[in-house]
């Protein structure tokens, strides 16, 4: 097998999207190099494999990270831009499992980059009796050896809630404080590294997303769409689900691509995109 003609078509241009029910490393695999300007999805997570219609056994944390070490070298080969993955850990008998956190450690030791995780702050129900409950989730960056992906903060830039003034403090070389330059003063503020978007019904862009066992919000991929992919740029998502990130792409003006292992999860996002309004493009 191969991409299938509407991946192609998407790829060359004469496409607005296409999805692919195929395995992952197999799709990706098929995916020329630097093809793609940015790849956004989440994963299966860890531990949470028996969630899944047709779901295997449980997937265990370190079988998971070494999964992922994997979908996350072939989407870097592929795409010129950023990897986002939107992923959680587990709490396992009141263990924490730091998946996460390992994939990133591993990716770093053998000789990958990557760059700073966002914060999703998701405003999540209580989950925990035991201790604090978990209000927020990784979105794990991943890029080229040595690489400056684009990136337009100012696609994504909002004014300052505060007003600068004054001139803040810093500390010389050999450590005394002293008064710095004033603070900067500028029409927009850059976006910082936690994303505030709410989860849950009425907050996800579709409710077809409902009919995928883990969706998460529209809301939360535009920012990474907007700063990360030009426009008539390429979206990537190698695990559609129910097509939220590919649906986000087109309606602001991107072309999209994406696979599922599951045909039922392909038909979705088909369906999905059935009601998404783009931006004029030239396709």
């Amino acid at each position: 097998m191969s991409v299938s003609s509407e991946v192609s078509e998407v790829i060359a241009g004469t496409r607005r999207w296409a999805v692919q029910m195929a395995d992952v490393f197999d799709w990706l695999s098929w995916l020329p190099d630097d093809s793609v300007d940015l790849v956004m999805g989440s994963p299966p997570y860890p531990e949470k494999g028996e969630r899944y219609v047709g779901g295997r056994r449980r997937w265990d944390t370190d079988s998971w990270v070494e999964w992922m070490l994997r979908a996350t070298h072939h989407a870097v080969r592929v795409s010129r831009g950023f990897v986002f993955w939107v992923v959680n850990g587990a709490v396992r008998e009141g263990r924490y499992l730091p998946a996460c956190e390992g994939l990133a450690w591993e990716w770093y030791k053998r000789g990958g980059w990557s760059d700073r995780s966002v914060i999703w702050h998701k405003n999540a129900p209580p989950n925990r009796k035991d201790y604090f409950g978990n209000d927020w989730e990784f979105v794990l960056a991943f890029k080229k050896p040595g690489g400056r992906p684009a990136f337009d903060w100012q696609a994504i830039a909002e004014p300052p809630k505060y007003t600068a003034g004054g001139r803040f403090r810093q500390r010389t070389t050999n450590g005394e404080r002293r008064l710095g330059n004033e603070y900067p003063k500028n029409d927009l503020a850059r976006p910082r590294d936690v994303l505030r978007v709410t989860v849950g019904g009425g907050h996800l862009g579709s409710p077809l997303a409902h009919e995928n066992e883990a969706p998460y919000p529209e809301a939360l991929v535009e920012p990474f769409v907007k700063a990360c992919s030009p426009t008539g740029g390429i979206v990537c998502d190698p695990f559609s689900g129910s097509g939220t990130a590919i649906s986000v792409a087109v309606r602001l003006g991107r072309r999209a691509i994406g696979c599922d292992v599951r045909s039922s999860q392909c038909d979705l996002t088909r369906r999905r995109l059935e009601g998404v309004t783009p931006m004029l493009l030239d396709v």
